[in-house]
């Protein structure tokens, strides 16, 4: 089972947070346009995410389990490739038995800094967020990857104030 940190936040500007975080990185930004259908997952949350990457898509079935807190949370989660030729049967199979909680659209711009993934997404129907997944290793502690996660949310001006607690699901379903 991976492992990560995760922080989301409110973004006040968009295009400022990119910008901060280009600089932070001294890498260009991936522009990814993804769909996630949720499933009524009775363990954590389970996602069938589809990504398109410049022009080309491909799918993923991603299951993780976090806690709901603001601020820096450890994140457990195994995610693979899903064919496409078994996408359809796989999908079909998913929604008959658990049921589709809802939908989430997003173009999400990505930017990469050491162990770290920073998203800058735009989500259909809420507005721009930041995520930042702190990759840990099996021998670092969550407490590594909060202290990371803590420094790159204050180089990117993002306000702790700003901080959120669940999903971009959870929010469409309030």
């Amino acid at each position: 089972m991976s492992r990560n940190v995760e922080i989301k936040a409110k973004v006040q500007n968009h295009d400022e947070t990119v910008r901060r975080a280009v600089e932070i990185s001294g890498k260009q930004p991936t522009i990814l346009k993804q769909h996630d259908i949720f499933y009524e997952s009775p363990n954590g949350r389970l996602k069938m995410r589809n990504v398109e990457e410049n022009g080309v898509a491909r799918n993923e079935l991603i299951w993780y389990d976090r806690p709901d807190v603001a601020g820096p949370k450890l994140s457990n989660f195994n995610k693979f490739d899903v064919p496409a030729e078994v996408l359809d049967a796989l999908k079909l199979s998913l929604e008959s038995s658990m049921g589709v909680k809802g939908e989430v659209k997003k173009t999400r711009t990505l930017v990469l800094h050491n162990q770290t993934r920073i998203h800058i997404d735009r989500v259909d129907g809420l507005g721009d967020f930041m995520e930042l997944e702190v990759c840990l290793a099996p021998e670092e502690t969550p407490e590594h990857g909060e202290k990371i996660a803590h420094e790159l949310r204050e180089q990117l001006a993002v306000p702790e104030s700003d901080l959120l607690t669940g999903a971009y699901m959870d929010m469409l379903k309030a």
